[in-house]
C-alpha cells in the first residue's frame, strides 16, 4: 500500500467518524428535547376540578343565553300578542314540557376514577420489534344519569380525561405524547373531553339488577384542539341500585384530530389507528 494511500486512510476514518456523531448528535437532540418538554406527568387539575369548571361555564353561559332569548321573547310577546294569544302559548309550552318529563327520575351514577380507567392501544416497530403500545390513565370522570325503568331515556354527562397522566411502559414514549403527540404538557391541552349527544341501538327496553345493557353512544370528543363527532360501543352492567360498571370502545384515526407521530430513533410504522377504551365503575349518592 503507497503512502498516500495510507495518508487517506485517516481522513475517510475522521470523516466517517463525523457523520457519525452527527447523526448521534441529531438523534440525542431529538430525544432530549422530547425528554425536556415532555414535563413531569403530575396534573395541574384533578378532573373533580375540571369537571366543576366546566360546568360553571356552561352554565354561566347557558344563563347568559337563556336570560338573553327571554328579554327578547316577552318584547315579542308583548307587542305582538294579545293576552289571549299569550295565555295560549304558555299553555301550549307548558303541556309539552309535561310530555317530555321522563316517566320515572333518573339516578345519578358518579364515576370512581380508583376503579376506572382510560386507555388508548396501538402498534409500532421498536427496535425492529413490532409492538403492541398500551397508554392508561385513572384520572377520569363524569356521570351517568341511568332510568331504570326505561333506559333509553338515560343521558351521560361530559367525560373529561387527563391526558397527561397517561403512561405506557417506556418514559421516552410517555414524555413524546405529552410533548410532541397530544401535547398534554400544555395546560390547555391537558383534559380530552367527550361530550354524549344521543344514545341509541338499545339491546333491551329495561335493565334489572345483574343485566347488562349494550348500547352506542354518539357525541363530540375533543383533542387537543380538535373536535370530531364518534360513536363508542358501550356495555353496561347494573350491579346493584346503586352501582354500575362496563366499557366504551372506538376505533380512531389520529390524524382525524391532526396528531402526528415524531420520528425518533428505534421507533418505525406506528398504525394509523388507535382504540380508545373506557372501562368504568360508578356508583350512586
Amino acid at each position: 500500500m503507497s503512502n498516500q494511500t495510507m495518508r487517506g486512510i485517516p481522513y475517510l476514518l475522521v470523516l466517517l467518524l463525523l457523520v457519525i456523531a452527527l447523526g448521534g448528535g441529531a438523534a440525542a437532540g431529538i430525544l432530549g428535547y422530547i425528554w425536556i418538554t415532555g414535563g413531569s406527568g403530575e396534573a395541574s387539575l384533578s378532573v373533580d376540578d375540571a369537571l366543576a369548571t366546566r360546568e360553571a361555564n356552561d352554565a354561566a353561559m347557558a344563563s347568559a343565553v337563556g336570560t338573553a332569548i327571554m328579554d327578547a321573547a316577552n318584547t315579542v310577546i308583548a307587542d305582538a300578542l294579545a293576552g289571549a294569544v299569550a295565555e295560549a302559548v304558555d299553555a301550549s309550552v307548558a303541556a309539552a314540557m309535561e310530555a317530555q318529563a321522563p316517566a320515572s327520575a333518573p339516578v345519578e351514577f358518579s364515576i370512581i376514577a380508583a376503579d376506572s380507567k382510560a386507555s388508548f392501544t396501538l402498534e409500532e416497530d421498536l427496535s425492529g420489534v413490532r409492538t403492541t403500545v398500551i397508554g392508561a390513565t385513572t384520572e377520569l370522570g363524569g356521570s351517568v344519569f341511568v332510568d331504570l325503568a326505561n333506559p333509553s331515556n338515560s343521558v351521560i354527562g361530559t367525560i373529561v380525561v387527563n391526558a397527561r397522566t397517561l403512561e405506557t411502559d417506556n418514559s421516552f414514549r410517555n414524555r413524546a405524547l405529552r410533548s410532541q403527540i397530544l401535547m398534554s404538557a400544555r395546560d390547555e391541552f391537558e383534559f380530552i373531553v367527550f361530550e354524549p349527544r344521543e344514545l341509541s341501538d338499545f339491546s333491551a327496553d329495561s335493565i334489572a339488577a345483574g343485566e347488562t345493557l349494550s348500547f352506542n353512544i354518539t357525541g363530540d370528543l375533543t383533542v387537543t384542539d380538535v373536535t370530531r363527532s364518534v360513536t363508542f360501543a358501550a356495555m353496561v352492567r347494573l350491579d346493584s341500585e346503586s352501582q354500575i360498571s362496563g366499557s366504551a370502545t372506538v376505533n380512531l384515526l389520529h390524524a382525524d384530530f391532526g396528531l402526528t407521530i415524531p420520528e425518533v430513533p428505534r421507533v418505525a410504522n406506528v398504525t394509523d389507528d388507535v382504540d380508545l377504551k373506557l372501562e368504568f365503575v360508578a356508583r350512586a349518592g
